[in-house]
């Protein structure tokens, strides 16, 4: 089988976290994981409507892959 890949910055995963304060609180910290923890689960879902399968993290990149056509 033939395979398309695509490499994708990790930062880009976090999307609409903007946001690299450091937490003052155990109740910041934890509503900001669950924050990111959405964008993330977002942005792999929106490429998994696209066929794009999360294949390895690779230091700062994500690397996908989906049959080629």
């Amino acid at each position: 089988m033939k395979w398309n890949y695509k490499v994708v910055s990790v930062d880009s995963l976090f999307q609409g976290s903007n946001d690299h304060d450091i937490a003052v609180s155990t109740e910041a910290a934890s509503a900001r994981r669950a924050s990111a923890g959405e964008g993330i689960e977002k942005a792999l879902n929106d490429l998994g409507k696209d066929s794009w399968e999360l294949v390895s993290i690779t230091g700062e990149f994500g690397i996908f892959k989906k049959p080629a056509n």
